[in-house]
């Protein structure tokens, strides 16, 4: 009997919510090893079946443990673990919360080196492969210097099929914000159903980031923010704007707005957010009743402090008493300290 070993990859700062959502689901697991954005756990008997974590919602990516070594010399008898043929994905883990990188940071570059230098050892294999639904993937992750796992998954629709569960979504140059890539990553990971003139209401859009991705996409965005948007967004043909508060917006202001999407970004406590976003719905069902066309919503929740994930739970539960169902929640990699869900929406 031997001890088996899982990873789990997420963003700098949410360690405590990982340790804390794996432990939920697998008490029976051990914490073994840490770094920013990457945690190993322990399971004592490697006879048991490999778990499979179901219901993280800041782990990014979940798998076994192979192997390691802290031993650059020793990295190739490493590598040899990997049988050939399979698909292998090279990344590192999270070095800066997202839009912290310094100006020419490449996320991949040290790994990337390794490999280079190593690219015999690295020959017979589908180097970052796209893989198909239930295909395994072998992980090449650097955590520190020099210090290298490797694992493996399996490969889910939930995962994003880049190394690293991280798509390459690029930020529009002339995108006033980073909601942009939020918006724009939730669109890849959940496929909803867009058309060309479907309405949208963005509770919280200034400066306009989420705003210009969806009216890029063909969709008519009507906007609630107290604050001011960037001039680029004013200019968009699409775009109606409310400017205060959303617990200030009356029933005449959204008496023609009748959404196939809602989108919420607020900056303010989760409670507080939920709050004004009932308020929203409400005036949509005053208005609208049975033929409220709302469908889709798209929620970031910022946690002010990390302690408010451990309120997850109840955030989700107050979106079911809204009306939100299928509800999955989950932390992009574009999110900072916050976490996402898409929803459907039944009136």
């Amino acid at each position: 009997m031997n001890p088996r070993f899982y990873f789990s990859t997420f963003q700098i700062g949410a360690e405590k919510a990982v340790k804390a959502e794996v432990l939920r689901e697998y008490p029976r697991l051990k914490f073994a090893f840490s770094r920013p954005g990457f945690i190993t756990f322990k399971q004592d008997d490697d006879r048991q079946p490999v778990l499979e974590l179901k219901h993280g919602i800041f782990t990014r990516l979940w798998g076994e443990v192979v192997g390691q070594t802290k031993d650059a010399n020793h990295f190739p008898t490493l590598v040899k673990q990997i049988p050939k043929q399979q698909i292998v994905h090279l990344f590192e883990r999270d070095q800066y919360v997202p839009g912290d990188e310094p100006e020419g940071f490449h996320a991949t570059a040290r790994i990337g080196a390794v490999a280079k230098a190593l690219s015999p050892e690295f020959a017979g294999f589908k180097m970052n492969a796209t893989p198909k639904v239930g295909e395994v993937v072998y992980d090449v992750i650097w955590v520190d210097d020099f210090h290298v796992f490797v694992g493996r998954h399996h490969h889910t629709e939930s995962l994003a099929p880049e190394p690293g569960n991280f798509p390459k979504i690029e930020l529009l140059k002339e995108s006033p914000a980073r909601s942009y890539l939020k918006i724009e990553e939730a669109i890849y990971r959940f496929k909803p159903k867009i058309e060309k003139g479907m309405n949208v209401l963005e509770v919280g859009c200034s400066p306009g980031g989420a705003t210009t991705a969806m009216i890029n996409r063909g969709l008519l965005v009507t906007g609630v923010d107290p604050k001011y948007m960037a001039e680029s967004v004013y200019q968009l043909p699409g775009f109606k704007f409310i400017q205060k508060t959303a617990r200030e917006t009356t029933l005449a202001e959204l008496k023609s707005m009748n959404p196939d999407w809602i989108v919420m970004d607020m900056n303010i406590a989760p409670l507080e957010a939920l709050d004004e976003l009932y308020h929203v719905i409400g005036l949509l069902r005053k208005n609208f009743g049975k033929t409220l066309k709302l469908k889709q919503g798209f929620l970031t929740i910022k946690l002010n402090d990390w302690k408010f994930a451990e309120s997850i739970p109840l955030y989700l539960k107050r979106l079911e008493e809204m009306g939100f169902r299928d509800l999955h929640p989950t932390q992009l990699c574009s999110n900072r300290q916050e976490f996402f869900v898409a929803a459907s929406f039944k009136a």
